[in-house]
């Protein structure tokens, strides 16, 4: 039996390398944790015609091969997969949640742009009309940080382009409780109540980091409304403070970009469930 599952799972990733993916394995060894990379890079033309817009993507998507507890090794790689593919890719393997995504991808593309195009097509400029279906998506995994038994916390960046101005584009943090095998939660972290105390730390550190005296004025440049930032469960717990991190439009123009607020744990330490593990290995 054993014999039997590295076959298959040999023959899957030979056979996710085979669809336009390259695999880097161990390209992470820490602490009992290995990790293989799966890169993916295809290009999909409307009507599999190459004189047709297309739409370009890129995947470079990191997973657990080898730990020690190999229930962790699942349970941490159905995360993975959730977060960077979606919900309805949990079940999947990891060594194959990639190529079934980008196929996904190519497919949806096709379905959705082929009619509208046409009709587009005859009355519209070849060079506008190539720009309006002219996609692109770019989506790049990897663990962010790793201490042992404790927590792993793993990053998504992802770029979209669907037409228009500008792409969108985002990074997204799961901190996973490495003891009970589980996303960590603001409210894991911190005491009943903490989110009116917290929201405050949190725009007085904004107030800081732009340099301005006042929520008025932190309102002024463009960040708010004040009364509509709250904290975001997409933050990184390092080993002196918390990342709180607003993706573009969340709070801010898109001119800023993300916005990172870090609060180190002695401001926070009122507000800290202490009786949480993971908050007594920071302090």
């Amino acid at each position: 039996m054993r014999f039997q599952i590295l076959f298959l799972h040999t023959i899957a990733l030979v056979l996710a390398c085979l669809l336009n993916a390259s695999c880097s394995p161990h390209s992470l060894d820490v602490g009992g944790i290995e990790t293989t990379e799966i890169n993916i890079d295809q290009t999909t033309h409307l009507f599999q015609d190459e004189q047709k817009p297309a739409a370009h993507e890129e995947i470079r998507f990191t997973y657990i091969t080898d730990v020690r507890d190999e229930r962790m090794r699942d349970s941490l790689n159905r995360i993975f997969v959730e977060k960077t593919f979606g919900e309805k890719y949990r079940q999947i393997p990891a060594e194959e949640a990639p190529a079934k995504y980008a196929d996904d991808y190519a497919k949806t593309y096709r379905n959705d742009l082929e009619s509208s195009y046409l009709e587009d097509e005859k009355n519209t400029d070849s060079d506008v009309i190539t720009s309006w279906y002219s996609y692109e998506e770019s989506i790049q995994s990897a663990v962010e940080r790793y201490q042992k038994n404790t927590l792993l916390v793993y990053r998504v960046n992802m770029y979209a382009y669907t037409g228009g101005v500008h792409g969108m584009h985002g990074t997204f943090y799961t901190n996973i409780d490495l003891h009970n095998l589980r996303i960590i939660t603001l409210s894991d972290l911190f005491k009943s109540g903490y989110e009116e105390p917290l929201t405050n730390l949190i725009c007085e550190q904004l107030m800081k980091d732009i340099e301005v005296e006042s929520l008025e004025e932190l309102e002024d440049q463009g960040f708010g409304p004040i009364d509509e930032i709250k904290p975001t469960e997409n933050f990184v717990i390092y080993a002196d403070s918390i990342e709180f991190l607003y993706n573009v439009y969340e709070i801010a123009p898109y001119a800023y970009g993300a916005i990172s607020v870090v609060i180190p744990y002695e401001t926070l330490r009122p507000l800290l469930n202490t009786d949480y593990l993971i908050v007594k290995r920071q302090l």
